[in-house]
């Protein structure tokens, strides 16, 4: 069975995305008649859209690689679920790969410079505290060996409103977003330290401004590895107040000290 690691995975992608995407670009859904149905500038809708042009990339290359792929509901981790077929869950990379879709849009400073920005990395409360459980995730977590993370980055196009066109020209319709960027990363090197946004319970990706920094993995985790992730946000508290620490060097003090201290 041919191999699927992170690398030729991302190879493969930016390949094809050369190939045959010619726009990340659309403008709403069309109706069996003809009829336009423009989605405007909401945030959910248009990540389905990327979503949705992802798709048949990845079942591509699984497909290449001998993978079956299973979407989830729109609670459930992750995505999209790489299982080899047959699946033979111990040995290195012979068990599931999970990809997750993750989706924000840019902000500008007064000097018209993009603002810090970070994606939301699913809760740090459920199935990550209970490797074996089934709850909000595709699989046991236990049963994944990689994470990998689909980012895109795009600008909206303010004014473009949710809209019916009748047999429209779709090429004179103004799609509500533009400039599209994307990076494709392993999920442990773009995890950040702090929750992702307000008081949820989700991990938050590092804030940066560059969205290379986030193709480069240069998270806070990317020296450490994936086990120090995965127990820096097992045991993080779930609020203020039950944290023992906010930074990774205060984890790694926390871990050496005797238990219920």
């Amino acid at each position: 069975m041919p191999i699927l690691d992170f690398a030729t995975f991302r190879s493969h992608f930016d390949k094809i995305v050369q190939k045959e995407v010619t726009s990340w670009e659309a403008v709403g859904f069309i109706a069996p008649g003809g009829t336009v149905y423009a989605f405007g500038t909401d945030s959910k809708v248009i990540s389905t859209i990327f979503e949705s042009i992802s798709a048949p990339i990845i079942q591509q290359i699984a497909k290449q690689f001998e993978y079956v792929v299973e979407s989830s509901p729109q609670t459930i981790y992750p995505d999209f679920t790489l299982s080899p077929e047959p699946i033979v869950l111990s040995g290195p990379h012979s068990r599931r790969i999970a990809i997750d879709i993750k989706t924000t849009y840019r902000k500008l400073t007064a000097q018209m410079l993009v603002k810090k920005f970070n994606y939301t990395l699913g809760s740090y409360t459920s199935f990550l505290r209970s490797p074996a459980a089934k709850k909000n995730i595709r699989y046991p977590y236990a049963e994944y060996s990689d994470h990998w993370v689909i980012g895109f980055l795009y600008t909206r196009r303010e004014g473009v409103p949710a809209k019916v066109y009748h047999k429209p020209d779709p090429s004179k319709i103004l799609c509500p977003y533009h400039d599209v960027e994307y990076f494709i990363q392993e999920k442990f090197k773009i995890v950040g330290t702090s929750p992702g946004s307000g008081n949820t319970t989700n991990i938050g990706s590092f804030a940066t401004s560059d969205i290379d920094d986030l193709r480069q993995g240069k998270g806070p985790f990317s020296e450490h590895g994936k086990e120090v992730c995965d127990n820096y946000w097992r045991h993080y508290g779930r609020t203020a107040k039950d944290r023992k620490y906010s930074t990774i060097q205060e984890f790694l003090a926390w871990l050496k000290k005797p238990e219920g201290s």
